[in-house]
C-alpha cells in the first residue's frame, strides 16, 4: 500500500486484474465530469469494454505505453479513482522542459474533496521523480472549472492552451504545469 487518504480509502500501484475496474471508473468519471461540457455524442461513445481493452494494453507492457506508473484508489475495496503519468507527448511541453505529463486523473464524484485526487497525485510525482524527471503537466478542458480550481490549489502554472477540434465539437483544453515535481510531495 502507498498511502491512506482518510478512513478506509488506500492508494495502491494497478495490477493487471484491475483493468475492468478501472475501465469502468474512467467511463463514469467521464459522464459525470464532462456531461454538459462535452456533446453527449461524444460521452455515449465511450464505453467500458473498450476502456477495459485500453488499459489492460497498458498494464500488460506499459513501456510500450509510455506510461510509468499507474495507481489505483480504493474504498473499502471498491476502486474510486486511478492516476496514470508517463512520458511526455506534446513535443512543444518537451521542449518547455516537461519532460513527463499526467496522461490521467479521475476519481468519482462521490469521493471529491477526500483527499484521493492529492495522493494520487503525490504517488505519480514520486515515480516520476524516480525515473530522474524533474517536471510535468497535464492538459485539462478549459470548462472543467472544478479539475482547474483542484490543479491551481496544487500550485499549478498555466502553460499553454490548444484547440481540439472532433466529433463536430470544438473543445479547448488547458496545460498545466509543475516545473519542480517535488511540490507536488506536500
Amino acid at each position: 500500500m502507498l498511502g491512506r487518504a482518510t478512513g478506509s480509502m488506500t492508494l495502491r500501484e494497478a495490477t493487471d486484474g484491475d483493468a475492468g475496474r478501472i475501465a469502468a471508473v474512467h467511463v463514469a468519471s467521464w459522464r459525470e465530469t464532462y456531461a454538459g461540457l462535452m456533446p453527449d455524442e461524444m460521452l455515449s461513445i465511450i464505453d467500458v469494454d473498450a476502456r477495459t481493452t485500453m488499459w489492460s494494453r497498458v498494464l500488460a507492457d506499459p513501456q510500450a505505453a509510455g506510461c510509468v506508473g499507474l495507481f489505483v484508489a480504493e474504498d473499502q475495496g471498491n476502486l474510486i479513482g486511478f492516476g496514470a503519468c508517463g512520458l511526455q507527448r506534446d513535443e512543444a511541453l518537451a521542449e518547455a522542459g516537461f519532460s513527463s505529463e499526467i496522461g490521467a486523473l479521475y476519481v468519482l464524484r462521490s469521493h471529491h474533496g477526500r483527499g484521493v485526487g492529492r495522493l494520487l497525485m503525490a504517488a505519480m510525482a514520486r515515480r516520476l521523480l524516480l525515473q530522474a524527471h524533474q517536471a510535468v503537466s497535464l492538459w485539462v478542458l478549459r470548462e472543467n472549472v472544478a479539475a482547474r480550481a483542484f490543479y491551481t490549489a496544487l500550485e499549478a502554472e498555466l502553460i499553454s492552451e490548444r484547440v481540439d477540434g472532433q466529433s463536430g465539437a470544438t473543445l479547448v483544453e488547458i496545460a498545466y504545469g509543475w516545473r519542480d515535481l517535488s511540490r507536488l510531495l506536500r
